[in-house]
């Protein structure tokens, strides 16, 4: 415990340090990150990059490894990889997404072999174009990360990678997969986890953990504001007088929505209008769970209390956020959930398993509970006390100013400074 102490509490760089230290022109590999096609997918990597590009000592391009699928419609579930452009600028940062061969099922096993030569590739023509980075930037140990490391070793450039969810609190005990994680967490310059789980994570798969430093994800408080309640229903076209609990996330078994749904009987006694929002679309590597959801509502009756939004813009979140009494989140793992995040800063108050970086969120209890099971029944006594608290919305919005990216992009830089040093990165091998 006490290692994992250092890890998310020992000093960031100085400023005196982050002045003296060039320009980061930083190569971004993540696998994760938003298209025309899916425009969600990733959206706090390209936040957290959005920020940092914003600041005038950061270069940045993004390499998206992308797998390689024909334009066949049939295909639901591989054919948006097809339409996914290969050179794309998304809020004004330049992205090219190499295409890689990929088998489904087993492809998961060798993920970052397979991508490796198209990253190399689309590196060679950005040196071309000189864009001469001096540091890698990579989202999610794996598969992104084990391919970054290997990209840093070939080419004797520092490496940072950020741990964000199940990269760390699930892969590293697959098979295959685990070893991969762990070489990446030690060829790494620098590691940087969203959360302390993930941080002792790293560090039980070996990571040292003088390398690691806690940045959770931030918040764009001014794309994710409060709107009236009132406002925000008459919008959305949702009863002015109904309870309203939202929740927002993929359709995931992990996300817990099917919890949610087995919790309204119970919370129907107490408040009979009550109303499920469920906002959120297919994770495009994951099956569907929409049919399981569907058919709990179905077998419970519950057609006029649980509403499927489906998938909706970032931009119109703040508007369901805002019709909600309260936001449930039922997650089983996570790293720093966006979604929380967002919701508090338009002022509602939540709900929400304690796992992640979720309890630290939540740790002033004005803004939420935080739950010590993931049942129906916890769901059930969290969102029923939540539904008869008098919140103080405004305090709940104002908690989440000190959570900007633009901080949160002052941090990151400040890692980037460390693992450009010379002292860093002298000893890694050149192959």
């Amino acid at each position: 415990m006490e290692a994992m102490h250092t890890a998310s509490k020992r000093p960031l760089a100085s400023t005196a340090c982050s002045e003296n230290i060039r320009t980061k022109r930083v190569l971004v590999v993540s696998t994760s990150f938003p298209s025309r096609v899916q425009p969600v997918y990733g959206v706090f990597v390209k936040e957290r990059l959005r920020f940092l590009a914003q600041r005038p000592d950061v270069d940045l391009r993004v390499i998206s490894p992308t797998p390689y699928f024909p334009p066949i419609k049939a295909c639901k579930r591989w054919y948006p990889f097809s339409q996914v452009p290969r050179v794309e600028t998304v809020d004004g940062i330049h992205v090219e997404r190499p295409r890689y061969p990929f088998l489904p099922k087993i492809g998961g096993y060798c993920h970052p072999q397979l991508m490796f030569p198209s990253v190399l590739c689309a590196v060679r023509k950005l040196k071309a174009s000189s864009f001469d980075f001096n540091v890698i930037d990579s989202h999610f140990v794996y598969p992104s990360g084990v391919a970054a490391a290997r990209l840093g070793q070939r080419l004797g450039i520092p490496v940072v990678i950020t741990g964000r969810g199940e990269d760390m609190l699930r892969f590293p005990r697959l098979p295959l997969i685990g070893k991969q994680i762990r070489w990446a967490l030690q060829h790494a310059t620098q590691l940087i986890a969203v959360s302390d789980e993930i941080a002792h994570a790293m560090i039980d798969h070996g990571a040292n953990p003088q390398k690691i430093t806690v940045i959770p994800n931030g918040i764009d408080t001014d794309k994710f504001a409060p709107i009236p309640m009132l406002d925000a229903r008459r919008d959305l076209g949702l009863s002015p007088e109904r309870k309203i609990v939202v929740s927002v996330g993929y359709r995931l078994e992990r996300k817990g929505f099917h919890i949610l749904v087995d919790a309204i009987p119970r919370i129907r006694e107490v408040h009979p209008d009550i109303l499920l929002v469920i906002v959120g679309g297919q994770a495009r590597w994951a099956k569907d769970y929409l049919p399981v959801i569907q058919e709990r509502v179905r077998a419970l009756g519950l057609e006029n209390h649980v509403l499927i939004a489906g998938d909706r813009p970032q931009t119109e979140l703040p508007l369901w956020y805002s019709a909600a009494d309260a936001f449930a989140l039922m997650t089983s793992r996570e790293g720093s959930p966006n979604v929380l995040m967002e919701a508090l800063a338009c002022g509602v108050p939540a709900v929400a398993t304690g796992v992640g970086g979720i309890p630290s969120v939540l740790g002033d209890r004005s803004l939420g509970i935080v739950l010590e099971e993931r049942t129906a029944e916890a769901a059930f006594t969290g969102i029923t006390r939540a539904l008869s608290t008098s919140w103080d919305r405004n305090a709940i919005r104002d908690s989440m100013l000190q959570y900007s990216w633009a901080k949160t992009a002052g941090e990151v830089v400040q890692v980037f400074d460390k693992a450009i040093a010379p002292s860093a990165h002298s000893s890694m091998r050149t192959t």
